[in-house]
């Protein structure tokens, strides 16, 4: 039977890791990538994280899944994802159904763990101060071997601390290393994942240095920090090498990631487009009258934030607890202020997402499903076309993706109707009410990186065939792949392929009845660790 290692490196990106192999400071990478096979893996729309992983570990669509955004909307009010979300059964879990063992490390949005066959470490989204492994108990034995577990970064990045946040992702990478080696060396496990973090947080925040064609490139500071960053990258090749050793001549090693990265320029609030547009409305009273004046005079979260930079107050900014900045932000113009009873379609989520203000989904829905949602959305269209590139002058929007397209399935009602490509991702939209009162501006939080479509896909292994060049792949794809790697029937509702041309064997692909829907298993998230989650997705930016 082939036993399987699979790395994921979130937002791992050839366009660092081709040219930093090739020059020798990746020798594991470059070496999987010379025997094995390697190819740019496409993800789901929106290319984000808590979409993305369920959708690899499921083999389907998030319309099948249920998980779209690290948030379920609900007119303009949302619900966090977790594990529970997740309406499939998951690659380690059908594996296990097989009397396969399987060890799981730090995969985002396994919170709260549901049993396997083996052992599990929650990743992204795990409440840090919960038990998040299963067994419940599993890595109390290391307590006093090694340094206590890290689900998430300590260090949030601001200008001027490039040095501790480097250090700190750097020991994030470290300690998941370790526990990987030792979790991987004490226990069997025939299919194996250990993912890492780190390199989605630094890219987000740095890419402007790695890139000289960045407007906010600074030269100086890439001679500086960019070996720094690059070693990040060095960390996690000597874990993968050593893994690799550990685990013996007959592994299969799969190295991906959940996306791609790239430079991110603006910020789009879709939602003063929309009501600019007619589309969303405010509420008639006094206050929200006022707040909105005020909005479009120049008082917003972005110009309160700047004035504090201005003042050179913002390193105090962060002695103050993250709920009182949150307070203190939600009494600018909100979803609070919106008239739902009058509103068509509003946005959510950081990536360009809009949803319809639907009957029967929304709170507060209006528009009839059918015929009047289609005239809804292609009033949307209409008013999106009218953004310009700030400086260029040529049209924003790349592409719109009609949400028919990004997601089918029992769950398809559920996501966005419309999936928006501002620039080649270059821009992203403010993921809740808006920044500031200018329809494209700058990140207030000074991100410089954001998410690609396509990530990265290296294999390599003695089932694996050499020198192929791939092409087409989908993260769908990699479930079904591991499980005829495997010798384990493909549950037939599985929406991605074999990927039989990257296979040195030709046995014929065998399939089984559709996999029974996972039932929410684990107990619901408390107050606390809802609140700890909530503040850790602000921290990343992807709650505003």
């Amino acid at each position: 039977m082939n036993r399987v290692l699979v790395i994921g490196i979130d937002g791992g990106t050839f366009d660092l890791i081709g040219p930093w192999a090739a020059e020798g400071h990746l020798p594991n990478l470059a070496r999987l990538m010379q025997e094995g096979s390697y190819g740019p893996l496409e993800s789901t729309l929106p290319p984000v994280t808590s979409p993305a992983w369920p959708s690899f570990a499921t083999g389907k669509n998030p319309g099948k899944h249920g998980v779209f955004d690290f948030i379920q909307p609900m007119g303009g009010q949302y619900d966090l994802v977790n594990s529970t979300s997740i309406k499939a059964r998951t690659l380690w879990e059908i594996l296990s159904a097989s009397g396969r063992r399987v060890g799981v490390i730090n995969v985002p949005v396994t919170y709260p763990p549901r049993p396997v066959n083996g052992f599990l470490v929650g990743g992204m989204l795990s409440p840090q101060s919960s038990r998040f492994t299963y067994p419940a108990d599993l890595l109390d034995r290391y307590r006093h071997e090694l340094p206590p577990y890290r689900i998430n970064p300590s260090v949030q990045y601001k200008s001027g601390n490039e040095e501790a946040f480097l250090d700190d992702l750097l020991d994030l990478v470290e300690r998941r290393g370790q526990y990987g080696l030792r979790l991987l060396a004490d226990h069997r496990w025939d299919f194996a994942m250990l993912h890492f973090q780190a390199t989605d947080v630094l890219q987000h925040a740095l890419w402007r240095l790695v890139d000289p064609s960045h407007p906010r490139h600074d030269a100086e500071a890439a001679a500086r920090f960019v070996p720094r960053m690059r070693a990040v990258l060095e960390r996690i090749d000597d874990f993968i090498g050593r893994l690799i050793e550990q685990a013996g001549s007959d592994i299969n090693v799969i190295v991906m990631s959940d996306h791609g990265f790239g430079p991110l320029h603006w910020t789009v609030n879709v939602n003063l487009l929309l009501l600019d547009a007619g589309l969303l409305h405010l509420k008639r009273d006094a206050f929200t009258r006022l707040r909105a004046a005020l909005f479009r005079a120049g008082l917003t979260p972005a110009s309160v934030w700047h004035w504090i930079e201005r003042a050179g107050l913002q390193n105090y900014v962060w002695l103050v607890s993250k709920s009182t900045r949150n307070k203190v932000v939600s009494r600018f113009l909100s979803f609070a202020d919106v008239d739902w009873s009058r509103t068509l379609a509003y946005s959510i989520g950081h990536v360009g997402q809009i949803y319809v203000n639907l009957k029967g989904r929304e709170p507060g829905g209006i528009v009839e499903p059918g015929e009047e949602q289609e005239a809804v959305k292609r009033r949307v269209c209409e008013a999106l076309q009218t953004l310009r590139h700030p400086e260029s002058g040529r049209p924003l929007v790349d592409r719109i993706i009609d949400g028919r397209q990004a997601a089918h399935g029992p769950y398809a009602h559920r996501g966005p109707d419309l999936h928006v490509v501002f620039d080649g991702y270059r821009a992203i939209a403010f993921p809740l009410f808006a920044t500031d009162s200018h329809l494209i501006t700058t990140q207030i939080r000074g991100d410089s990186g954001s998410h690609r479509l396509h990530g990265i896909l290296i294999a390599h292994g003695p089932a694996i065939r050499g020198g192929q060049k791939v092409e087409g792949a989908s993260i769908l794809d990699l479930a079904p792949t591991i499980l005829h790697l495997m010798e384990v029937p493909v549950p037939e509702d599985m929406d991605g392929r074999v990927l039989t041309s990257l296979l040195s064997f030709d046995w014929p692909v065998t399939y089984t009845s559709a996999t029974e829907e996972a039932a929410g298993i684990g107990t619901p998230l408390s107050r606390e660790e809802t609140t700890e989650i909530e503040e850790r997705l602000r921290s990343l930016g992807y709650l505003g």
